[in-house]
Formats: C-alpha cells, sequence, structure tokens
C-alpha cells in the first residue's frame, strides 16, 4: 500500500510539474533561428524569480578567462567576453557550434537554481524560443540523473512595446485535447507511469510545419497556458 500511494505521489506530482508539450527533437531548425539581443541582461519575473540570460558562447571560457562571471549593471549585461575557439575540445566545438546563438539562462526562485539553453527562432514573424533544461546542474542526485531524459519545449515569446518580455509555453493540455479530436496527426509517443503524458517524436522539419498549422488556427486560446511568466528588465521594474 505504500509503495503504490507513493507511485501514485510521484505520478500526481508529475501530472502538475508536467503541463508543457515536450518534444525529443528541437523546435527550430537551423535556417529559423533569429538571435534578439534584447533578451540579454538581468530580469525579474511575475513570481519573483530573478532570471539572468547570457549569450551562450560565453559559457565557453577560454583557459585564461576560467573566472569569468558575468556582471550586470541596471539589468544589462557588462562584460560579455570573446572566446578563443581553438582552445575547445572536440566535443565542446559541437555543443557550439549547436547552440553559438541560443540564449544560457539561469533562473533562481526561492533558494533554488535551474539552468536552459534557449534557441531563439521565427516561424512567419513570430519570436519563438526552444528550451531544453542544462543536463548538468547541482543538486540533482546521480541516479535520478542517470534516468532522466531532457526534452525540448515551445516558448511562445513577446516583446511588448514598454520593453517587457511575456513568454508563453505550448500547454500540453491543448495538444492532448486535440490528439483525443483527432484533429493532428504529428509523430508521438504516450508516456509516464500513467500513460497520460504525450511526447512528440516528430523531426524539427515536421515540428515546424505542425507550429505553423496551430499559428493559423482559429482557436483564440490557442496560447492559453499556466505556464507563462512576464519579464521586466531589473532597473526597469518600478
Amino acid at each position: 500500500m505504500k509503495i503504490r500511494n507513493t507511485i501514485l505521489g510521484i505520478a500526481n506530482m508529475l501530472l502538475l510539474a508536467s503541463c508543457v508539450v515536450k518534444s525529443l527533437n528541437p523546435f527550430h531548425t537551423r535556417d529559423t533561428i533569429y538571435f534578439d539581443k534584447n533578451f540579454i541582461g538581468e530580469w525579474e519575473d511575475s513570481k519573483k524569480g530573478n532570471w539572468k540570460v547570457i549569450k551562450f558562447e560565453n559559457v565557453f571560457l577560454s583557459d585564461t578567462k576560467k573566472d569569468w562571471e558575468p556582471k550586470f549593471v541596471n539589468g544589462y549585461l557588462e562584460n560579455e567576453i570573446e572566446i578563443s575557439k581553438k582552445n575547445l575540445s572536440k566535443e565542446d566545438k559541437e555543443l557550439y557550434t549547436s547552440y553559438k546563438d541560443s540564449y544560457y539562462i539561469l533562473r533562481e526562485y526561492k533558494n533554488s537554481k535551474v539552468a536552459f539553453i534557449a534557441t531563439p527562432f521565427k516561424i512567419n514573424n513570430q519570436s519563438f524560443l526552444d528550451f531544453i533544461p542544462v543536463d548538468t546542474q547541482d543538486n540533482i542526485d546521480n541516479l535520478l540523473e542517470s534516468h532522466s531524459i531532457y526534452t525540448h519545449s515551445l516558448v511562445k515569446y513577446d516583446l511588448r512595446k514598454n520593453g517587457e518580455i511575456e513568454i508563453r509555453w505550448l500547454d500540453e493540455d491543448k495538444i492532448e485535447n486535440l490528439f483525443e479530436q483527432k484533429k493532428i496527426k504529428i509523430k508521438h509517443e504516450i508516456i509516464g507511469m500513467l500513460n497520460d503524458k504525450y511526447l512528440l517524436t516528430a523531426s524539427s522539419e515536421e515540428l515546424q510545419k505542425f507550429v505553423k498549422k496551430y499559428m493559423a488556427s482559429d482557436d483564440s486560446e490557442k496560447w492559453k497556458t499556466s505556464t507563462k511568466f512576464t519579464l521586466n528588465r531589473l532597473n526597469e521594474r518600478d
């Protein structure tokens, strides 16, 4: 009974935490990447979390700049550096090539930290971010880490005229309803302890075709979600 309750408890926690659409493959393709420098800086979100956004290549530091730490002044990164690619290992060069036009994001909230790589791209002039967690983070048990598969999620990104940034994740409930109503056909698997979670397995090209069709749908609440943030640059939040 205790084991059953534990499993159901974990399943319920996953149900609450897993409310965004997840994909094995990126939602972006190389030709759709569109880097926006406006996102670089330090932000506070609508839930009082702190976001530090840095160009991803700045985490690849040369041997002479290992002690570099990002410095933010009035919400803007002040000490961006240039790196020397010749000091990178073969593995790091591959990673650099894949994510050189991405952001490294560190979010701090209630004494916890989580890091992401977010790749900006555009589809039909709408800006998006492809989020994926960084696969090595503090305070994660090694055994738990070895069972984890890090997936991509789709984030709608809008820069408002007042300088705020609104980000909204594609909600899993919306996609679940479309599958149940047989309104979409895209490669996926149903996963989870209760077999109630959708994992998209389509290629990046197929994902983008899906996103284009989804954007063109007449659903006025297509971007309704509980996973959303409004970001204010720290010096402008008041």
